[in-house]
């Protein structure tokens, strides 16, 4: 496999996407020892960049939504149409009970972004809640780094 596959693996691994990038790299690591740095560092990017993916697509959403309140409010909705979108009408609402939590604990949730499954809903809600993105970059990337780092001294 080649260092461009690993670094796009890794990426695709840390967006929305299923997939797993450490049994690429655990490989990669078996068969280049000597080249262990390089391949953590270009896993540890990859990810990271994916897992920034996530996060703008989360402002994404953010926008999209606040642009289809805004439309709501200038149009007048007939009666048929309100009985039609009530039912959708919550489908990507956060309780501002969880935007107060994630809020408290702030950008430092995504040290945790390593975690399957809900590392990429803390990347997404960073996005939706419009956190620092230069925080939140430093922050993925350690936490990405710190469990491809884990990996690297367990095989080596």
């Amino acid at each position: 496999m080649s260092w461009f596959a690993l670094f796009v693996y890794s990426a695709l691994a840390a967006t929305l996407l299923p997939g797993g990038s450490e049994i690429l790299l655990a490989g990669m690591l078996i068969d280049q020892p000597e080249n262990a740095f390089w391949l953590w560092f270009i896993a540890s990017l990859g990810n990271t960049l994916g897992a920034y993916i996530t996060l703008l697509m989360g402002g994404f959403l953010a926008f999209r939504l606040r642009r289809k309140q805004q439309e709501k409010r200038q149009q007048r909705e007939t009666a048929p149409r309100q009985k039609i979108s009530g039912r959708f009408k919550n489908i990507f609402v956060l309780s501002s009970k969880r935007v107060g939590q994630l809020n408290n604990h702030g950008a430092w949730l995504l040290l945790l972004t390593w975690l399957p499954i809900i590392g990429d809903g803390f990347c997404l809600a960073a996005g939706y809640l419009g956190w620092s993105k230069r925080l939140c970059l430093s922050l993925i990337f350690i936490g990405k780094a710190g469990r491809y780092g884990v990996l690297c001294l367990w095989i080596a």
